[in-house]
């Protein structure tokens, strides 16, 4: 069996994995992602937990494989990734979610392992990450054209003056059912809440969603 304080230095790691796994689910929830800070913290935890278990619990078995333990942190992430990546529009969402909980499992895992300095660093630098990617340079660089969606209406003349007031280049219209696509040249759109409120006040215009 163990001492307490080797009892004591494992929960010192799964908390400190669940609070790494808060810092980079609050980044995702300040983005409007489904998967926020109660997810990551979660997944952090179990990862460090299965990654002690992994490391401690089989001293008394010596046909175990505990490394096997480890290995399906890796592959039982997935069905959580899977989770929050969806298809809309041809348009891929969730990929960069489902990999900053792929990258949070791996970094509870290293503090799992003992490894608090890199499963530190790796958050740290994961989240800054996050924050750079974010900037409109960057955006520019890494999105697809921006889509606007609105119910369809008779008149746009009104859509495409609110368009041009925030320089938004339409492409082509496509319509679908109950849904008008705008596909913009745009790859970045600065001020999206007021684009979102101009829009809502035209009468007509019931439902809008910016992609």
């Amino acid at each position: 069996m163990y001492s307490e304080q080797v009892y004591l230095n494992w929960i010192f790691r799964i908390v400190l994995a669940t609070l790494c796994g808060c810092a980079i689910g609050y980044e995702r929830t300040s983005r409007n992602k489904s998967a926020g800070i109660r997810t990551h913290a979660i997944i952090a935890l179990g990862s460090s937990m299965f990654m002690i278990i992994s490391k401690y619990a089989f001293f008394d078995v010596s046909t175990a494989d505990g490394a096997r333990v480890a290995a399906q942190i890796v592959s039982g992430i997935g069905f959580l990734g899977a989770g929050v990546i969806f298809v809309k529009d041809d348009l891929i969402q969730g990929l960069t979610t489902a990999a900053g909980m792929w990258t949070t499992s791996g970094i509870a895992a290293c503090i799992g392992a003992g490894l608090i300095f890199i499963g530190v660093f790796a958050t740290l630098f994961l989240v800054v990450l996050q924050k750079i990617f974010h900037y409109p340079f960057f955006n520019q660089i890494d999105h697809p054209n921006v889509l606007i969606q609105t119910n369809i209406v008779s008149d746009k003349d009104e859509i495409y003056k609110i368009f041009e007031k925030h320089g938004i280049e339409v492409n082509e219209i496509k319509i679908d059912r109950n849904l008008m696509t705008f596909d913009t040249n745009n790859r970045w759109i600065d001020h999206k809440n007021e684009l979102f409120q101009d829009l809502m006040s035209i009468v007509t215009v019931t439902k809008i969603s910016i992609l």
